[in-house]
């Protein structure tokens, strides 16, 4: 019987243990900007140590022209042990026990962005955008702070 419950303990720790092996995330402290052309519309992805609030198309003077969808795509996070396994016999119905270490669970590992927000964002481009790309800007706030980005440039060809 404790055999065949063996295998469970592998299979709860290989999706934990893989969190920390390695992620898509980008770097901490980043912001990445690229113009799909299928949708119309600049992307980003925003990694700080805050959460992005909101995010807007800007023209050089400042005005607002779109402003964007802004998506969460991770927040800060550690990755726990399991909790102590506790066993029930066979036959006898006796209980295992283990005690639960003082304050919680221990860390197993702590991700590389663990203190960072990462978020997503769509902005729909206006229709002078591929003319015209080099007079806008992004506008991201991020947490209490502002943020100004370069419009990305439209793909050629």
């Amino acid at each position: 019987m404790k055999k065949d419950v063996l295998w469970i303990l592998p299979a709860l720790l290989a999706p934990a243990l893989g969190g920390c092996a390695g992620n898509a995330l980008p770097p901490s402290n980043s912001v990445q900007a690229w113009f799909d052309p299928r949708v119309r519309a600049v992307q980003l992805l925003v990694s700080e140590r805050d959460p992005t609030m909101q995010a807007e198309l800007v023209r050089a003077d400042g005005a607002p022209v779109q402003v964007g969808s802004v998506t969460l795509v991770s927040r800060p996070h550690v990755y726990y042990n399991p909790p102590p396994f506790v066993g029930v016999g066979g036959f006898g119905c006796g209980f295992g026990s283990a005690a639960l270490p003082p304050g919680g669970p221990a860390p197993m590992c702590v991700s590389e962005q663990s203190d960072q927000y990462v978020a997503s964002v769509s902005i729909l481009a206006p229709e002078d955008y591929a003319r015209r790309w080099t007079e806008y800007r992004i506008k991201l706030r991020v947490g209490n702070r502002l943020l100004a980005v370069a419009a990305p440039q439209p793909a050629t060809g």
